[in-house]
């Protein structure tokens, strides 16, 4: 080993004294400054480090300890772990940790239904478990398993069926649910009827209910049931009334019939119906026709004959009541049969004459009618009217017509022979008549309180076609008369009177 070399001199201590000693003092006074603050420096410096070490040892130490802990505690929400999915009809539909909380869910699911339900049940679902990997916010509890599960089983019970004529028409939970849908089907087509008037109540079709074994998914409600058979499907089409609406309009627009537009609302008044009603569209076909026997005691009417006397100068299909009939008044008692509302028979028990019916008296004409086609000329189709508005400019808009004034029912006749091409309403016209003359020329009559023609009607000149009235928009009662030519409109009184073709 090789001596080390000091790279000073050593001083023996009193050398070190003298030298100290020959410096001026105010010399000697910043050596000693200067070295205490080196040496105060030195140790604060050495203070800090250890300091720092010490507190970052700390907190590795404590980081350490508390990533063990938490990985212990929280190590399934890290890490998948062991976990077990549950497969229905080859899809998962959740996960658990443990394979036994699947059949203990589902023992307490089927007790809760058959409670539920007052049946024993059988779940049809097949549910397979296999193993997997799952972190612990990926697994179901116990609640939430519950829910999913009844959401998810398909079950079947021993139900009741109603079958009409060996048809099932549905299904309910219970015996006394199927015989109270059928009665309550019974109620509906009897309620109105006073019960003290009844003699029995019958349907037509062989009813029959069974017992089945059935799924969850095919039991109906019995509300729902009862609703169902009375009209005969599950269809539903509503309709808003909207203002200018009647029943007939709404009727011919969803091409109905007046009386299947009726039956598809027994609790509508047809002559009274306001903006804001909803009406039924679906014509009901019940499963089960109802039979109401009752007993009624009333007054009916009874026909009165007609008596003619002919004269040569009126056509034959024209007609003058000399003297109104008048119906005769008969107090009957009678056992009357209704199915679905409507009687189909009735048995006359007795009867007590009111009155007797007068018979009618017509004058009618012996002459053939004249040709019904366009003759080419026109006559006035409301004599004894006035002109209460005329063709062209009116009130910023244009009159397509004249308006000739008369009493409410005075007869308006056909301006020339023709064929109806529409008779029927048309939104602000209300009741209205178009009649083809041929060679171009149409005429139309509108606000009528009555029609007594149809579409595909031949006419003569001077039929009386329909009666005077306010329907649509009008002011007061009167003819709303146009004349067209190929299509377009023409001053009527231009063509009244005179040859237009």
């Amino acid at each position: 080993m090789k001596n080390l070399k000091l790279p000073f001199k050593k001083t023996n201590i009193p050398e070190s004294v003298k030298i100290f000693k020959q410096l001026p003092e105010k010399k000697l006074r910043q050596v000693f400054n200067h070295k205490i603050k080196f040496n105060h420096k030195i140790q604060f410096t050495k203070r800090v480090k250890g300091s720092i070490a010490l507190a970052c040892a700390t907190i590795l130490v404590l980081s350490g300890s508390y990533a063990s802990d938490y990985l212990k505690t929280h190590e399934n929400n890290i890490f998948s772990t062991d976990s077990y999915s549950v497969i229905e009809d080859g899809k998962e539909i959740c996960k658990l940790r443990d394979p036994e909380m699947l059949d203990t869910v589902l023992l307490k699911l089927e007790n809760d239904l058959e409670k539920s339900h007052s049946h024993d049940i059988a779940i049809e679902n097949k549910f397979e478990v296999i193993e997997s990997k799952a972190k612990d916010n990926e697994v179901v509890t116990d609640e939430q398993l519950y829910d999913i599960l009844e959401n998810t089983v398909n079950y079947s019970i021993l139900a009741y069926s109603i079958n009409i004529n060996s048809e099932q028409i549905g299904i309910v939970n219970s015996e006394y649910e199927a015989t109270n849908v059928i009665e309550e089907v019974k109620n509906y087509f009897s309620k109105d009827y006073d019960e003290g008037s009844i003699v029995e109540v019958n349907t037509i079709e062989d009813v029959e209910i069974k017992q089945v074994k059935a799924s969850n998914t095919e039991i109906k409600k019995a509300d729902e049931l009862v609703n169902y058979i009375i009209k005969g499907t599950d269809e539903e089409q509503k309709y808003i009334v909207e203002e200018g609406d009647t029943y007939w309009t709404i009727a011919e627009y969803f091409n109905m019939t007046l009386d299947e537009l009726i039956s598809a609302n027994p609790n509508s008044d047809p002559d009274w119906i306001q903006i804001g009603d909803e009406l039924n569209l679906v014509v009901p076909k019940p499963f089960l026709n109802v039979q109401v026997k009752r007993k009624v005691t009333q007054e009916e009417k009874t026909e009165y004959e007609t008596e003619y006397t002919y004269v040569s100068y009126m056509y034959n299909d024209e007609e003058v009541v000399d003297r109104k009939g008048e119906y005769g008044i008969s107090k009957i008692e009678a056992l009357v049969t209704e199915q679905n509302g409507i009687q189909v028979a009735k048995e006359v028990l007795s009867e007590e004459v009111v009155s007797e019916p007068v018979s009618e008296i017509v004058t009618t004409g012996t002459q053939d009618p004249p040709p019904k086609k366009g003759t080419g000329y026109f006559i006035n189709p409301l004599p004894g009217s006035y002109i209460s508005s005329r063709f062209g400019s009116r009130s910023g808009g244009f009159h397509l017509g004249q308006d000739m004034a008369k009493a409410a029912g005075s007869a308006i006749k056909a301006a020339d022979g023709g064929t109806v091409t529409f008779a029927g309403w048309s939104g602000s016209y209300g009741y209205m008549i178009d009649i083809d003359h041929g060679g171009g020329f149409t005429t139309r009559y509108a606000h009528c309180s009555e029609m007594y023609v149809s579409v595909g009607e031949k006419v003569y000149q001077g039929k009386v076609i329909a009666a005077v009235g306010t329907t649509g928009v009008s002011s007061g009662p009167h003819l709303h008369f146009e004349v067209r030519k190929y299509g377009s409109v023409v001053n009527p009184a231009s063509y009244i009177g005179v040859q237009y073709r």
